[in-house]
């Protein structure tokens, strides 16, 4: 005979929830403060005996896939546990239907009894139509907080990204983040060293599965084991075999991220609703972008190259480990198309040669070939006549570096006056409208007066603001241009005498080289709209 419900002993487990989103964090919501009051209702109840303390911190509670939860529901499938205990309904759940689903169906299935302390609900007292219309009211309650808390953090962490915050979990690799600012990134030496040699040997051709390949062997850790190794709780599901080495896609990764040039990418992704925390792709347009929002690691110009290089075919040869000099460079100049090598294979020789892709695949275009050799030589002996009149040009007159520089200086002081006089104007604007309304009072001037002089100070302020942001545009501009004018001649100075070309050169001095079928061969250098035209005799 089974005992009265008043008689009976029930095995009881008290469940306690906290997270991020319950705000105030005040003891009465601490883990310690909903342990206290649920022992101290169970030990006043003696039909209550305490099985267990199950704790989610650090939870939402707009969803029951909690670990703690889970756990607790397959000992009450055990038959271990038969009633359970809460602070109250926020503590169980924000999601009002999926609460009330455990609550009015589940646990009565299952014959659980459920106890919500503050909310002073027993699941085992029949309470009648009042009850059943209270319950769901409070869930809803709950639910539609558990929403606002979800729109109010979103919307800061959109104001944080669009300043230049940084608000991930874990800094970027080559980063860490700031000890005195835990949403700026600082510059990690170390990891910072290895970005840099990722993008030279790209730059200098080698693929990125050798690239990987090369830092496996010479035991640099991958971005996941470095940060495990510096004692932080990471994961990424890049690394599936939990072996953190490293792979080409991970360093195609490390390529492509802008992030290494000071601008920060974030808020690419959005979950489905604060119920279902899927994510999914935001578009490009709703990304929050912010320049110079910490020090570079790559300059601009050798990413803008390497993204070049990696948005065209830049295969190697086969069984080889680095990509050819001119890879993704060379196309025919009469169809557009890629030129791709062709090797020829004669007596003890082979011979090797540019032809149109197009051609050779499609049977379209013409059948026009260019020898290797020769188009070497072409670019070499262009590239130094480029060299040398640019390097002419820019520094080589007895004083055409100084010339040069006092020119952009001057240009650069004239910005700079001219936007201290707009600022200067501005401030007077600003002063003048603050001091109408006290003279209007005064009687200094009357309202006619008033109107007429903050009307015309408005106009001259929204004038002289304009002025200002163009003023700054120039200045930015004119800083990009320098810095990258600095930028060639640091190019120019390294490659002055050279005598053999490589695939870092080419790469950054050269936009394309064109074949067309009559032999000529026009070169499209980087920072020149024209190219230069050969004609080659062979």
């Amino acid at each position: 005979m089974e005992p009265a419900e008043n008689d009976k002993r029930w095995h009881t487990c008290g469940y306690v929830r906290l997270s991020c989103e319950d705000g105030d964090g005040r003891e009465s919501n601490s883990v310690t403060g909903q342990k206290n009051l649920i022992r101290d209702y169970i030990s006043r109840r003696p039909e209550l005996i305490e099985c267990g303390m199950k704790v989610d911190d650090g939870f939402s509670g707009s969803d029951f896939e909690r670990p703690a939860f889970r756990e607790m529901m397959e000992e009450v499938k055990a038959g271990k546990i038969n009633c359970i205990v809460v602070k109250d309904l926020s503590r169980f759940g924000r999601n009002y239907l999926d609460a009330g689903e455990y609550i009015e169906r589940i646990f009565p299935f299952l014959g659980v009894r459920f106890i919500a302390v503050n909310d002073n609900y027993d699941s085992l007292n029949d309470r009648g139509e009042m009850e059943s219309f209270l319950i769901p009211f409070k869930n809803l309650i709950n639910e539609a907080y558990c929403r606002d808390i979800s729109v109010k953090i979103k919307s800061q962490l959109a104001v944080k990204r669009k300043r230049g915050d940084f608000v991930g979990a874990f800094a970027v690799y080559g980063y860490k983040k700031d000890s005195d600012n835990k949403n700026r990134l600082v510059r990690d030496d170390f990891a910072a060293g290895v970005v840099r040699d990722i993008f030279r040997l790209k730059l200098e051709g080698v693929s990125a599965g050798d690239i990987a390949d090369r830092l496996n062997e010479e035991g640099v850790l991958s971005p996941m084991a470095y940060k495990k190794a510096e004692g932080l709780r990471y994961a990424t599901p890049f690394s599936p075999d939990g072996e953190g080495l490293w792979t080409a896609s991970a360093v195609l990764r490390i390529l492509k991220n802008p992030v290494y040039t000071g601008v920060l990418v974030q808020g690419k992704t959005t979950a489905v609703s604060f119920r279902v925390k899927r994510r999914v792709e935001k578009p490009g347009a709703e990304w929050d972008v912010a320049k110079n929002a910490h020090e570079a690691v790559i300059s601009g110009e050798d990413f803008a190259v390497v993204q070049k290089l990696l948005a065209r075919d830049t295969r190697t040869s086969p069984g080889g480990k680095k990509t050819e000099l001119f890879s993704g460079m060379v196309f025919c100049g009469e169809c557009g198309g890629p030129m791709v090598r062709k090797t020829v294979p004669a007596k003890n020789r082979k011979y090797v040669y540019y032809v149109c892709g197009t051609h050779k695949n499609e049977k379209t275009c013409f059948s026009h070939s260019m020898p290797a050799g020769a188009l070497e030589d072409i670019v070499l002996f262009s590239l130094q006549g480029q060299i040398r009149m640019q390097g002419f040009r820019d520094k080589g007159s007895p004083a055409g570096f100084a010339v040069e520089a006092a020119r952009r200086k001057n240009g650069e002081n004239r910005l700079k006056a001219h936007l201290e006089r707009r600022q200067a104007e501005a401030e007077k604007c600003r002063l003048v409208l603050d001091s109408l309304s006290g003279n209007l009072a005064k009687g200094v001037i009357d309202r006619a007066e008033y109107e007429e002089l903050k009307k015309g100070y408005r106009i001259r302020l929204l004038a002289a603001e304009h002025k200002i942001s163009e003023i700054r545009e120039k200045m930015g501009r004119a800083a990009k241009e320098d810095k990258g004018v600095i930028r060639r001649w640091e190019q120019f100075e390294k490659y002055g005498n050279v005598t053999k070309l490589d695939r870092a050169m080419t790469a950054f001095m050269i936009d394309g080289i064109f074949i067309r079928r009559n032999k000529r061969v026009e070169i499209v250098y980087n920072w020149r709209q024209e190219g230069d035209i050969y004609d080659v005799f062979i």
